[in-house]
């Protein structure tokens, strides 16, 4: 009885590695389509960047904060000088069309501070229609500052996806609406 009892462990134990070996891909994927940080409200600011830039800049970074303004998303991004949170247009030397840098509280996952940075060099060089294209990648930023990932595993259309066609998908889709909106 020993030995059986035994070799039904030795059965349990392998049986439970496989099954945490068949789920454990799905555990990795649990966050998404989210970030394990973001900003704690969906009212957010930037600094005002208007002297900064020339009028073709600052449509673009106007136009890409109005894609999710104009949104059915509970969230608004304004200017304000007392914010830590900026947008920078600039012809970096990366490979990148945009970057968001997040300081956040790793307790909480808040973000205290956010940096979107747009390149101009590769989307001067990749896009057919530059003013969508760059509209495209700010409004593709601010997602991460509302805890939304790269990528994201599905079907449905998504502003978060690297996929897609930057020259026409310009604004959060209905997928990207639904789980900011979980969020906030």
């Amino acid at each position: 009885m020993t030995k059986f009892k035994s070799v039904i462990k030795s059965l349990l134990g392998i049986t439970l590695s496989i099954i945490f070996l068949i789920t454990m891909p799905l555990m990795v994927y649990a966050a998404d389509p989210y970030l394990s940080y973001g900003c704690q409200y969906g009212d957010i600011t930037v600094k005002p960047y208007s002297s900064l830039y020339n009028s073709t800049w600052v449509t673009i970074l106007d136009n890409g904060r109005g894609a999710w303004n104009s949104s059915s998303a509970n969230v608004s991004i304004s200017t304000s000088s007392s914010s830590n949170n900026t947008l920078e247009a600039a012809n970096y030397s990366d490979t990148w069309y945009g970057l968001n840098t997040q300081t956040y509280n790793t307790t909480t996952g808040y973000t205290t501070k956010f940096v979107i940075k747009v390149n101009a060099r590769t989307i001067s060089n990749d896009a057919t229609n530059f003013s969508n294209f760059a509209k495209s990648t700010v409004a593709h930023e601010f997602g991460h500052s509302f805890w939304l990932c790269d990528n994201p595993s599905t079907t449905s259309s998504s502003l978060m996806k690297h996929s897609r066609d930057r020259n026409t998908m310009t604004t959060p889709q209905t997928f990207d609406i639904n789980n900011v909106n979980a969020k906030y």
